[in-house]
């Protein structure tokens, strides 16, 4: 699935995102690409240092003494800045890139779970942690909202034969998380991920990384959603066992789902490079 797919079928829209870098005053941008890209780079320090601090605190980790909205309202402005460089300067780095990311599936898992991030933290994490931790009906409106998105985006990266590797990234970022943070079932994480990843891994070592067999795809896909569903059930757990602490069960599975959600963006731009 691209935007290709979506919009082409609109007279015009192919030759209009095709002939996007010409146009003026976009085209003046061409010989000042990379500070956008500096900068960029500069946006998703900010946006995800914040992001990290607010929902590793909502599952229990992390700078445990500030309360909650004190934190949330320290970390607010940081977060909105982070999020607006981002925005502005991938709105110039995407004109500039116009027909290849119009074509690109990588760059469309990006805009879709860039929406369903946006979502966890304005409509979910940011609210629950407003209220010390505690759920409401319009947060778990908006967090179902986002998590169908999230979803949507994950299927269609897996579903990719080009990006589907990158489900790695989010499925490792939640393994790590566990493995750093977590308290009853890190060690159990740290066999898990050893076990499947590690295996696969050697087993590619074994047969040589240029293998294309397909029996060997398959192998990868299914060691990818096992690792999908121990994680799960391994989050479950951690959560389930820490269910006296202040934040509600609820709270700290959205705080995971929005740094996985945040985690598959930077895995879909990382993509766009490897899928074009």
């Amino acid at each position: 699935m691209t935007f290709e797919n979506i919009f082409g079928a609109i007279p015009g829209a192919d030759d209009f995102v095709a002939n996007m870098p010409k146009i003026w005053p976009i085209s003046l941008l061409q010989d000042i690409y990379a500070p956008f890209g500096a900068f960029h780079l500069v946006g998703l320090g900010l946006m995800g240092g914040a992001v990290l601090l607010l929902n590793l605190r909502l599952m229990g980790a992390g700078i445990k003494e500030e309360p909650l909205p004190q934190m949330e309202k320290t970390l607010r402005p940081w977060f909105i800045a982070g999020l607006a460089i981002v925005l502005g300067t991938g709105i110039i780095i995407g004109m500039l890139n116009s027909d290849k990311l119009y074509k690109s599936v990588p760059f469309f898992v990006k805009m879709v779970s860039l929406a369903a991030a946006c979502i966890f933290s304005f409509g979910v994490t940011n609210a629950i942690a407003k209220n010390e931790g505690k759920t409401s009906s319009g947060v778990l409106i908006a967090g179902a909202i986002a998590f169908v998105l999230w979803l949507v985006s994950l299927g269609v990266l897996g579903g990719d034969g080009i990006s589907a590797p990158g489900l790695f990234h989010p499925i490792s970022a939640g393994y790590a998380i566990l493995i750093i943070y977590g308290v009853r079932v890190r060690w159990l994480a740290v066999g898990a991920f050893a076990l499947l990843f590690v295996g696969m891994f050697l087993m590619y070592w074994i047969i040589g990384f240029n293998t294309y067999d397909p029996t060997y795809d398959e192998i990868s896909r299914m060691i990818t959603l096992i690792g999908a569903l121990v994680l799960m059930g391994l989050f479950g757990w951690e959560i389930y066992q820490g269910r006296t602490e202040a934040s509600t069960p609820l709270a700290k599975l959205a705080a995971m789902f929005s740094v996985l959600t945040w985690v598959t963006v930077a895995a879909g731009g990382r993509w766009i490079g490897f899928a074009s």
